[in-house]
């Protein structure tokens, strides 16, 4: 199976993004877990999310993952940690597919594509997707890119080609719009930013080093390069928000 840029940077990640473990942990504290609270993980990458829901908070946790290599990879963590019996690991996310399961005392979607079905990308419309699945007083618990400002049209085109992203005062606003209350509104620091760009730096780094000759090599080390500019030259433009939002 062919190797993407993904299956090598998120690998040392716990979060996926420019965010630490213990700040999302203690997000999804101020969210009043009860044990055995159902909660849904979309985009849960290689698992580590679920697990430290599972772990810490004694959830039942939905875990949603399209991507086949990091379903697999999530698939094999959970079954070492010994949690396939609290993480259900799920590899669709559509809307009928999300429809047809109970709801949720929390859904967490940090940095997920489309996580409420394919082709949904308005974020009032996202959210109150979503929030038909939450139980009464539940929570939604999004991270995800904003923009500080408005950005230049080239940055836009090569930063919203996975995604749709708005200001942070924007994703509140719209959550709103879904009927949704903002009980938590943060925005990542400096130094998680750093620690994301380095570990993602350091594995692919290390996986061309170790890989100089694999068919991949070329389209990996072309991605981090694209990668590393749209960050480097988008750093004034781009900040990472975490919000919890709750169902009323």
């Amino acid at each position: 199976m062919r190797v993407a840029f993904h299956h090598i940077a998120y690998q040392p990640l716990a979060v996926c993004n420019a965010l630490s473990m213990d700040r999302l942990e203690a997000m999804v504290r101020r969210a009043g877990l009860k044990p055995e609270a159902p909660v849904m993980d979309i985009g849960c990458a290689y698992g580590e999310v679920s697990m430290r829901l599972a772990r810490a908070f004694d959830a039942r946790v939905t875990a949603v993952e399209l991507d086949p290599v990091m379903a697999e990879g999530a698939e094999a963590r959970i079954r070492a940690t010994g949690l396939t019996d609290r993480i259900n690991l799920r590899r669709e996310t559509s809307a009928a597919a999300l429809a047809a399961l109970p709801a949720f005392d929390l859904i967490v979607a940090i940095g997920s594509t489309e996580p409420a079905g394919k082709g949904l990308r308005e974020p009032a419309a996202v959210f109150a997707a979503l929030a038909e699945r939450l139980t009464p007083g539940g929570a939604l618990l999004w991270g995800d890119l904003f923009w500080k400002e408005e950005p230049p049209a080239p940055l836009r085109q090569l930063v919203e080609t996975g995604g749709y992203y708005v200001g942070h005062d924007a994703w509140q606003a719209a959550a709103r719009a879904a009927g949704l209350t903002v009980a938590s509104a943060e925005v990542s620091g400096e130094a998680e930013w750093a620690a994301y760009r380095t570990a993602m730096e350091t594995a692919i780094a290390a996986w061309l080093d170790a890989h100089p000759d694999h068919a991949d090599a070329p389209g990996v080390a072309a991605t981090a390069h694209r990668i590393k500019m749209m960050l480097d030259f988008g750093a004034p433009f781009l900040g990472f928000g975490l919000y919890l939002f709750r169902k009323d």
